[in-house]
């Protein structure tokens, strides 16, 4: 997951899951890594950050996240 230098500073604060480990935190991203199976609760962790996380990889869950939100703006 790569969030924004800002968020990254919540969530190096309140990690995610105890597996969590920085790949990067620089001026432009701070990036983890998780060892989880992804599950239905760790996708409404990464909605609930909203536009300051990206999903990298797994490509399924990318493509998951990017569906529910696409289906989202749908109702707007």
């Amino acid at each position: 997951l790569s969030f924004t230098p800002t968020q990254g500073k919540y969530i190096k604060t309140l990690p995610l899951h105890p597996s969590q480990k920085i790949l990067i935190d620089d001026e432009n991203e701070c990036r983890i890594s998780l060892d989880i199976i992804p599950n239905y609760e760790l996708i409404q962790q990464i909605l609930k950050h909203g536009k300051t996380v990206r999903v990298i990889e797994p490509q399924w869950l990318v493509d998951e996240v990017t569906e529910i939100l696409e289906r989202t703006l749908a109702k707007y």
